[in-house]
């Protein structure tokens, strides 16, 4: 599990920096999970050089079973979903034309249950997308809706990647009622955010050399956490992450993470509360890592998964939704700790990256970045 939760944080990494890269001040947010899962799928039908590709950009060169890690993965995380809104959705739509071995239909069932599709778009191309965003409406209960536009799908449509993540958890520990502050944008730029405020003892964190803090804020539970990295201070003209996301790599963030470099501490919290949607079509940044023969109908090799010729991934859209208020389930008891105790004062007023990971496996779930209210 240890190799297949370190082959996903470097994807998650990856992604994150190229989505940066063009998104440079954008508040933005996605399911690296999702990718990954859906990608390790398309791995396991593919052959030669497109698998070679694959197996590069998600980290797997030394993951021996992953199959069972991403069954286990999925199992660990379903158990849960229910005490929290959390919904994700891997899917890999496949046209009817495509005949999928039985091999390789038997081999996905159990480690990818839900993630292969198979569905008829060429012949009834709007039908099938609104079939699926149908579907993405009713998995999520309605939280999201229409992540493929009009006229995505049409008659050369043959596979379809697509994610969906929905998040809204209810805090360990309940922040008062939130009230209006100012949120730093920049160093010239200011705008009116609702802040939450709460005093508890959390989990805290510094990178030092980046002037950085890192707070983990448990959900009921302590199934899944958020954890926030906030630079001290606005150091450009830009959010002041711009530091931050250049210095980390995926080996940083496990380091930077790690239990041992984090301490249990009083903290006296201000977090802005936030809804976050992106949208994304995730086939260039994959190209830009190192996928290309899975997009291309002349190059692909998905002799694992069927017999039919010129077969690649159309498309590989993402939406994603992540939600943070007041909501918690115990009011913190800070009257008990000792008065001369030192309490730390972490005022999320300014960019911040934000990670939802699941404690247990300590896989990153959901990624993203909020620059402005």
């Amino acid at each position: 599990m240890d190799a297949l939760r370190l082959a996903n944080t470097g994807l998650a990494v990856d992604i994150f920096k190229k989505l940066c890269e063009n998104k440079k001040t954008d508040n933005l947010v996605f399911s690296p999970l999702c990718i990954s899962s859906t990608l390790a799928l398309i791995h396991k039908g593919s052959k030669g050089n497109t698998a070679s590709e694959l197996e590069k950009v998600l980290h797997f060169e030394k993951v021996k079973d992953r199959d069972f890690g991403f069954q286990t993965l999925s199992l660990d995380i379903s158990k849960i979903s229910s005490i929290y809104s959390l919904k994700l959705i891997k899917r890999l739509y496949v046209d009817k034309s495509i005949d999928c071995t039985k091999d390789f239909i038997n081999s996905s069932t159990k480690p990818y249950p839900s993630e292969l599709e198979t569905i008829e778009i060429k012949s009834r191309a709007e039908e099938a997308r609104i079939q699926i965003n149908t579907s993405v409406k009713e998995l999520t209960d309605g939280n999201i809706e229409k992540v493929l536009n009009e006229g995505l799908c049409d008659e050369h449509t043959k596979m379809i990647m697509l994610g969906a993540a929905y998040f809204k958890g209810s805090w360990l520990y309940k922040f008062n009622e939130s009230e209006t502050k100012e949120f730093r944008i920049n160093k010239t730029e200011k705008k009116p955010v609702q802040m939450m405020n709460c005093e508890v003892r959390l989990s805290i964190g510094y990178i030092n050399e980046l002037k950085t803090v890192i707070l983990e804020i448990p959900f009921t539970m302590k199934h899944l956490s958020l954890l926030i990295f906030l630079p001290k201070d606005i150091e450009d003209e830009s959010t002041g992450l711009e530091k931050l996301i250049q210095d980390m790599t995926y080996e940083k963030y496990v380091h930077w993470t790690n239990p041992s470099m984090m301490a249990n501490s009083k903290v006296k919290l201000s977090l802005p509360k936030f809804k976050l949607e992106s949208t994304f079509d995730f086939m260039d940044i994959l190209k830009s890592l190192g996928i290309n023969d899975a997009f291309s109908d002349e190059a692909a090799d998905f002799s694992g998964m069927t017999e039919s010729k010129g077969i690649s991934v159309t498309h590989a859209i993402q939406k994603a939704c992540i939600q943070v208020d007041e909501d918690g389930t115990e009011v913190a008891d800070v009257t008990k700790e000792r008065l001369l105790m030192h309490k730390e004062e972490v005022n999320v007023d300014h960019p911040f990256i934000f990670i939802l990971r699941h404690n247990k496996t300590r896989t990153i779930i959901m990624y993203g970045k909020y620059c402005s209210p």
